[in-house]
């Protein structure tokens, strides 16, 4: 219930921008305020750079407005006919220019223009597009002074999502030891993480509007976004994984040291994402040595053991896949690391010197 009635930053944010916006103009000496509200609280958005475009194009549309009202007006004045006519104009403007989403407010200006008196017209069309100037201008400037994180919130969900998957790593590492022994939330956990990939998609979605002014070709939005493509493809991996390690009857003595190897790619995870060293050559000596113990095995003797193995050798083959799409992970999360270990260095010197 209290959910329902959530005040958040972005109601706060337009309701300041509107009462300011409607401040500025009365202090001018402006008769109506209305178009200036409705401009501010549009231009309102959850990034600068989508504020700045919602801007330029309702400016645009009460400039247009303002010059058919003031045409129609000197020309049919403000019968009927003439408030049918500029109507049937401005939805046809707005459809030639791509406008749709701004007919209403265009057909608004143009008819409140049409209503004021004829000598006063030109003179009404300033002070209106006036308005609308002071309520962009306003709410640009609240949405820059008060733009949300979006890359601290995009930076919790990746490691929100890498903590998952080393839990469902640990569980299919768990599920192959103990055979018969499923984790029940797999599947749930499974369907979670993929919400979550789709949140954070949104998130730097709205984090790389932020960055459409950067010079660079690759910002850093796009790199949390292909970390997230990957983390998505990692969860469908992990979930291969548990089906075959469901299925292993039978304890195969090859499904320790591979389990053992399922729970190092969790360290190796972390450490490719905050940026850390990676000893692959001893991982890559590790995944020979126990492509050679398969060779090596016999042949199963009962249709549980051939069951048990063959879902081993593929599950093998779903954790190299694994190992080699996880170094491609981009480190997104080395800043952090980086100023942890500033920090932890700090506070080992400190103690030093206390000693």
């Amino acid at each position: 219930m209290p959910n329902k009635f959530y005040v958040g930053g972005r109601i706060i944010k337009t309701a300041l921008a509107v009462g300011l916006s409607i401040f500025i103009v009365q202090s001018l000496g402006f008769e109506r305020v209305t178009l200036a509200a409705i401009v501010a609280m549009v231009t309102t958005q959850r990034t600068f750079y989508r504020s700045i475009v919602r801007s330029a194009a309702r400016l645009g549309s009460v400039l247009l407005g303002a010059v058919l009202g003031t045409l129609f007006g000197l020309m049919l004045g403000n019968s009927p006919l003439a408030f049918g006519v500029v109507t049937i104009f401005v939805i046809l403007s707005c459809l030639r220019l791509n406008w749709q989403d701004n007919i209403l407010i265009t057909a608004v200006v143009a008819i409140g223009i049409m209503s004021s008196e004829a000598a006063s017209l030109p003179m009404y069309s300033v002070e209106q597009f006036l308005s609308a100037l002071i309520g962009a201008v306003v709410a640009l400037g609240i949405n820059f002074l008060f733009a949300p994180h979006h890359q601290d919130d995009v930076k919790t969900k990746l490691r929100e999502i890498e903590l998952s998957l080393s839990v469902m790593m640990n569980d299919v590492a768990r599920e192959m030891l103990n055979t018969g022994k499923a984790a029940e939330d797999f599947e749930l956990r499974a369907a979670d993480i993929k919400r979550e990939i789709k949140i954070g998609l949104e998130l730097s979605k709205l984090f790389q509007e932020e960055q459409k002014f950067s010079l660079t070709k690759e910002t850093q939005a796009d790199r949390y976004r292909d970390a997230l493509r990957k983390f998505s493809s990692q969860a469908e991996r992990l979930v291969e994984m548990h089906n075959l390690a469901i299925r292993m009857e039978d304890d195969v003595p090859q499904a320790r040291p591979i389990a053992r190897l399922l729970r190092l790619l969790r360290r190796v995870q972390v450490r490719r994402l905050t940026g850390r060293t990676i000893h692959n050559k001893l991982l890559d000596k590790l995944i020979i040595n126990l492509e050679a113990e398969f060779k090596e095995m016999e042949l199963p003797k009962t249709r549980a053991e051939f069951i048990s193995r063959s879902s081993l050798v593929h599950l093998f083959k779903e954790i190299k896949k694994y190992y080699r799409r996880t170094g491609e992970l981009p480190p997104v999360l080395q800043e952090e690391a980086n100023i942890k270990r500033k920090l932890k260095k700090l506070k080992e010197r400190g103690r030093e010197r206390q000693k």
